[in-house]
């Protein structure tokens, strides 16, 4: 399985790594993925999505709608629960399905990668760290992770 980011992705990343804190620790590390190309970045024309920007959907996962649509890539990964909703309609109509992060946590286990303790613990500390906690995130992980036992 292959990993891709646009441009316009590798673009906020560097600028949240710009700071100091959690968030900016992690986009160092996925930045230094992109580099080692264990991560690939691919570059996606302006009019290719910004069509589907709005104010629920930024450039961002406009542009990895685009691209998933542009290369025939089947899922879309985002914790973005708005940009979700309003990009679902295309993506399905698209044959894209669309899934938050836990999604890959969950693929690992059943892959048998890491086991259900570690991917709980992760989904545990994923839904602290992005404030989830009380919100529908935090929601729609406890049910996913209830419905892959």
């Amino acid at each position: 399985t292959e990993v891709y980011i646009t441009d316009t992705v590798e673009a906020e990343l560097k600028e949240i790594a710009s700071y100091k804190d959690e968030k900016s620790r992690l986009a160092r590390k996925i930045l230094k993925y992109v580099r080692q190309g264990k991560i690939r970045r691919v570059p996606i024309k302006d009019e290719a999505f910004l069509k589907y920007i709005s104010r629920s959907v930024d450039a961002g996962e406009a542009s990895c709608l685009a691209l998933c649509i542009s290369d025939n890539i089947p899922f879309l990964i985002t914790d973005d629960a708005d940009a979700a909703y309003y990009l679902g309609r295309t993506a399905m109509q698209k044959g894209i399905k669309i899934r938050i992060c836990v999604a890959v946590l969950i693929e690992l286990m059943k892959a048998r990668i890491i086991t259900r303790q570690e991917t709980k613990e992760k989904v545990e500390k994923l839904i602290k760290q992005r404030g989830w906690e009380g919100g529908v995130l935090e929601v729609l992980v406890k049910k996913y992770m209830q419905e892959n036992r």
